[in-house]
């Protein structure tokens, strides 16, 4: 249930680039800086590309595909030997794209494969004609989309210029293995692609990929690699505004993980962190849920400086939120106070019926419910501790009931 709430969410970050020819980039991955340069042009041939272009479409409705190609691949070796980049992309695209229309399934891979081998191939080039592939993915019925990512694997691997149209690709394959119900295969194509390098990749798509790590190593509930995997993250980039529903999921994943190792103080954090955001404090229902939770899970940890400087903190600065719910405002008070608290606790009911203490969506319902009542227990300890030096063990019985 996990997987499927967030599955559609999660893959959103995917975005194909367009298959129009018209549609190449102006400059490649500029952050790359030399890496992705290729050599200044000697020799412009912009008009005899234009010209061979032309014709290929007549030649193309006439039948004589193979001849177009060829006249094509003739002028693309002086292009790239005198690194006309733009003139060489267009004919690679074009030579692509011409048997894309003819539907020559496997003429289109062999020479997507054959063009970026060429000897001294532009990086331009290249780029351009895996763009234009990519754009055709999303109109292919499975298993031509198969066939298609593994071409361009082949071709992007390796390649710096192109590391993020090949973690792109990684991310199409993964969303098939998934969708396929093989969450764990999806996790393990993903999990490697290390993306937090990336300085040509958009900062939103690059915490969306690695949200979707997260999400999918939860899954197969692989605790350590999620803690890796979460450090990848700075907090501070998620603190902006447009980057607030990527927070919600990112400290979602974190209760998931904090809950996992039993650290209750860690998943009230998370909590609280889901409750400052605005899209959270927007909705009621959201920011009460995340609220309560918060206070919930402060509770159940275990007592120390920080633990018991946070519940002051919930009580005091968040005094008028809590008097909307006043039930769990009443809890944060009894562990405040210097008072025996009495157990059963007043308003039980209402208490267990929060998802805190309910197996969904995290199980293990029955253990906290059972370490709350320890916490209340040795909350009246630490009570009697302050008011006696000492007592027997009969009266300590009767006062922590």
């Amino acid at each position: 249930k996990f997987g499927s709430r967030q599955h559609a969410h999660a893959w959103g970050g995917l975005r194909p680039h367009s298959g129009s020819l018209q549609a190449m980039a102006e400059n490649l991955n500029p952050v790359l800086g030399n890496l992705a340069k290729d050599p200044k042009a000697t020799e412009d041939f912009s008009k005899d590309v234009e010209e061979v272009i032309a014709r290929v479409d007549t030649m193309k409705q006439a039948g004589r595909v193979e001849e177009a190609v060829e006249e094509m691949l003739a002028l693309e070796k002086k292009c790239r030997q005198a690194s006309d980049g733009i003139s060489t992309a267009k004919l690679l695209c074009k030579i692509c794209q011409t048997y894309y229309d003819v539907k020559d399934w496997s003429k289109l891979k062999e020479h997507i494969v054959l063009l970026s081998k060429k000897r001294g191939q532009l990086k331009r080039a290249t780029t351009d004609m895996v763009h234009l592939a990519m754009g055709w993915l999303e109109g292919l019925d499975k298993e031509k989309k198969l066939e298609l990512i593994g071409t361009l694997n082949e071709v992007t691997e390796g390649k710096i210029f192109v590391e993020v149209e090949k973690a792109r690709l990684t991310g199409m394959l993964a969303k098939i293995k998934e969708d396929e119900g093989d969450s764990e295969e999806a996790a393990n194509l993903l999990q490697e692609v290390q993306v937090e390098s990336f300085g040509a990749m958009e900062r939103r798509e690059k915490t969306e990929y690695i949200l979707n790590q997260m999400r999918l190593v939860l899954l197969k509930k692989d605790y350590v690699r999620t803690q890796i995997i979460s450090k990848k993250l700075n907090p501070k980039l998620l603190d902006a505004d447009d980057f607030q529903d990527l927070k919600v999921q990112y400290y979602e994943y974190m209760v998931r993980y904090w809950l996992h190792e039993k650290n209750f103080l860690e998943v009230s954090k998370a909590y609280f962190a889901i409750f400052s955001t605005e899209v959270t404090q927007k909705d009621d229902a959201k920011w009460k849920l995340a609220l309560t939770s918060h206070a919930l899970f402060l509770t159940l940890a275990q007592y120390s400086n920080e633990q018991e400087d946070m519940l002051n903190k919930l009580d005091t600065l968040q005094a008028k939120k809590l008097d909307k719910v006043p039930v769990f405002q009443q809890l944060v008070k009894i562990f405040l106070r210097k008072e025996i608290a009495a157990w059963p606790l007043a308003k039980e009911s209402e208490i267990r019926s929060h998802q805190v203490f309910r197996d969904e969506p995290y199980e293990g319902a029955a253990a906290r419910w059972d370490m709350l009542k320890k916490r209340v227990v040795q909350h009246n300890i630490k009570v009697i501790s302050d008011y006696y030096e000492q007592i027997n063990t009969k009266r300590l019985c009767e006062l922590i009931g």
